[in-house]
């Protein structure tokens, strides 16, 4: 996701070099000025907070978009520009801020014990559809200060700490020169400026990394074995993480034209991995019989829209109005 071409607006939060840049939580507090205007679609339709807040010892800041009748809000890490290798791993909950009762939450979004991960190819997590426009100015719920012409939004974080304790047997060796080869990420943890001698890295967004690793070198060159449904997922997420592109676009092609897997699996895969072109191609081909919910596909798909955020749940709502006529 590409960040706007708009100035940043001011913050209301204090001297942050006076914060510990490297606490593993915190919050983002912004009061967003001009807001009316921002409402009625005038003026920049993406605004991000400002100034930045460190955690993890990592730039983060909120982003608000204006998306028709609905405000978006996005947590977005700017990242280590000097290490394409970065990742982290953090929970957040977004609210709106009372300006009649002090410091009350409204509108609660996300939750506190649910990572996600952030790493240089995916650094943005959030709400395409946090909070409704007419919700926010309403009076009655007392989230827009007239006066100020603002709305508050607030951004709660907790990072996970980096590298558990590994076991010896879910050490995987590699050829460092192979995976450089293939990836900038690789490149840079194994060669670059800041590499170690011996890089750990940390995979917890698969209950079978350590297959799926291999699986993932074994689908490069030269080796360039067949992708199966079975590890096609774990490869994809790997090379995608990984700036693997040659990879990640096997993947992408045995998922479009070989796969046996559900179009809502593909379709969630697509989201995940920010692959755009094959997510739309995905709902733009989506069938009647795509989202059955009896017979063979009725455990599939039952599985696979469980796994769904509200946004990617609101995109196939669309898509079997679409079809049906009705959600």
């Amino acid at each position: 996701m590409e960040p706007s071409k708009s100035q940043p607006l001011s913050n209301t939060g204090g001297d942050q070099a006076k914060d510990n840049k490297y606490k593993r939580s915190g919050q983002i507090v912004f009061r967003m000025p001009n807001f009316k205007e921002f409402s009625e679609g005038r003026g920049p339709l993406e605004v991000f907070s400002a100034p930045v807040v460190y955690i993890n010892g990592l730039p983060w800041r909120i982003k608000i978009k204006h998306l028709d009748a609905y405000v978006g809000l996005h947590l977005q890490c700017d990242g280590d520009k000097t290490d394409v290798a970065w990742t982290c791993r953090a929970a957040f909950q977004f609210s709106a801020v009372s300006c009649k009762k002090s410091s009350e939450c409204l509108m609660k979004e996300g939750n506190l014990e649910k990572f996600y991960i952030f790493h240089a190819n995916f650094t943005v997590w959030g709400y395409e559809k946090f909070a409704c426009i007419e919700k926010l100015m309403d009076p009655k719920n007392g989230l827009y200060d007239e006066e100020a012409d603002t709305v508050t939004f607030k951004a709660e974080m907790i990072t996970k700490k980096e590298m558990p304790e590994v076991r010896l047997e879910d050490v995987l060796l590699i050829n460092k020169r192979l995976l450089a080869a293939h990836s900038k990420y690789f490149r840079t943890l194994f060669f670059g400026e800041n590499a170690e001698n011996s890089p750990n890295i940390q995979i917890d967004e698969l209950s079978d990394a350590f297959l799926s690793c291999a699986r993932l070198i074994s689908t490069m060159y030269p080796h360039n074995v067949e992708l199966e449904d079975e590890c096609v997922e774990g490869v994809l997420i790997l090379a995608n993480r990984f700036l693997l592109d040659s990879v990640e676009k096997r993947c992408v092609d045995f998922l479009v034209t070989k796969s046996k897997k559900s179009a809502i699996c593909k379709f969630r895969l697509a989201h995940l991995c920010g692959i755009v072109d094959m997510k739309n191609k995905i709902l733009e081909e989506m069938t009647k019989e795509d989202f059955l919910i009896a017979g063979k596909n009725y455990f599939s798909n039952l599985s696979e829209t469980d796994k769904l955020g509200v946004d990617e749940r609101n995109e196939l709502k669309e898509r079997h109005k679409e079809l049906f006529g009705t959600e």
